[in-house]
């Protein structure tokens, strides 16, 4: 009696260890993206949410022609970047002439803004006290939407004129 495997029962496990290796392997990737675009949506948030701070905790930069308490962030169209910046003209927008560039902020890899809402380019500005919140200029009845996507995937960060900030 033949106590060992056939070349053909080998051959058929090996096949079988194989393709479960590759289902697992495919559904990792898929997940992986998912999760990437997870953690850039919330870091999205995050940011929006210290720019804000930064503005209710009367932070203070020097601009040349004085102090600015006014802080925002900055989107351009598709992209894979953002900019936080210090408010330095008062004007409620980004522009690099009059304004302190704080930081750029790079998206994970393949994570792309899709979409801005109301428009293209969008800034998001918080003047202090309380802080009022402006978008695209606008200081009431507007609300600001970033889409970010990778792949299929899309989240939706929106921000309204009171300063609420949420995740779809």
């Amino acid at each position: 009696m033949n106590k060992g495997l056939t070349l053909i029962e080998l051959l058929v496990v090996i096949t079988i260890i194989g393709i479960l290796s590759s289902v697992l392997f495919l559904g990792s990737r898929s997940e992986e993206e998912k999760l990437a675009l997870q953690r850039s949506a919330y870091q999205l948030v995050q940011d929006l949410r210290e720019v804000q701070e930064m503005a209710m905790g009367a932070g203070e930069i020097s601009c040349e022609g004085g102090k600015t308490y006014s802080f925002g962030i900055y989107f351009t169209t598709i992209s894979s970047n953002y900019y936080q910046f210090a408010d330095c003209d008062a004007n409620q927008t980004y522009n690099a002439q009059n304004d302190k560039l704080l930081k750029e902020i790079k998206l994970e890899k393949g994570v792309q803004i899709q979409s801005l809402s109301p428009s293209s380019p969008l800034n998001i500005v918080f003047n202090p006290p309380d802080p009022t919140t402006y978008i695209n200029q606008q200081s009431w009845g507007v609300e600001g939407m970033i889409t970010l996507s990778l792949g299929s995937e899309i989240k939706q960060i929106k921000i309204n004129s009171a300063g609420k900030i949420e995740m779809e």
